[in-house]
């Protein structure tokens, strides 16, 4: 669904006056929606960071490779930002898997000699110029296609007719819920009917993505 239906399925819910069409440029700087429909375009990208952060959805998967080179330990990681959560990391040649380790261990290990050869480990050590950096050990001795599986959250939605990557119900269900709650009915029986069906719907949702990635999820059983 594009950012402007997605507010109008909680306008209708609401019984408010949907956005008859698409607004050009950014929604807080458009001239035709008023000031309550901006209200609900802020609450879906609150609460998209909600559901974004509530599980490794698939549709937020991909994978970035890093091109290494001979002894460079350090790398930017292209397209990410700091919500960027790295599931798991690769190495193309020998399909090795690299272990995430702290960033301490590995500046520990180049003391008192530093080693090089096919990276073992990697860790994520901080942020540059809004990307996330990446160190590997051992150094690379020569160029090794990395494969980082990272979740990326998507940015805000900010024009009519960008459209939600993560699932789109448990994020109308949430708006729903905050809008209630905005309008000073959050004591009261709707309110919570509204927080019980964003958090079903919620968890539904994490039901149906489970069954992806089922060996990634350890069940306990009673």
């Amino acid at each position: 669904m594009t950012y402007r239906q997605i507010i109008n399925a909680v306008l209708r819910r609401l019984r408010e006056d949907s956005i008859g069409s698409d607004w050009s440029g950014a929604l807080i700087d458009a001239a035709g929606p008023s000031d309550y429909q901006v209200l609900i375009g802020d609450f879906v990208n609150e609460v998209k960071r909600e559901v974004e952060d509530a599980w490794d959805w698939t549709s937020l998967r991909r994978i970035e490779t890093v091109a290494t080179v001979a002894d460079t330990r350090s790398y930017n990681l292209p397209s990410t930002s700091q919500r960027t959560r790295t599931l798991s990391v690769q190495e193309q040649e020998q399909g090795q898997m690299l272990q995430g380790v702290p960033d301490s261990w590995i500046r520990s290990t180049q003391y008192p000699t530093d080693s090089s050869g096919i990276p073992s480990y990697f860790s994520i050590n901080g942020v540059s110029s809004g990307l996330l950096t990446a160190q590997l050990y051992p150094k690379p001795d020569g160029v090794y296609n990395i494969n980082f599986y990272m979740l990326d959250p998507q940015d805000d939605l900010t024009n009519a007719t960008d459209t939600l990557t993560c699932p789109e119900f448990p994020v109308i269900m949430g708006v729903w819920a905050r809008a209630i709650a905005e309008r000073g009915e959050d004591g009261g029986t709707l309110s919570d009917m509204a927080q019980m069906q964003y958090q079903q719907a919620l968890s539904d949702a994490i039901q149906q993505d489970v069954g992806r990635h089922s060996d990634e999820v350890i069940w306990n059983g009673v």
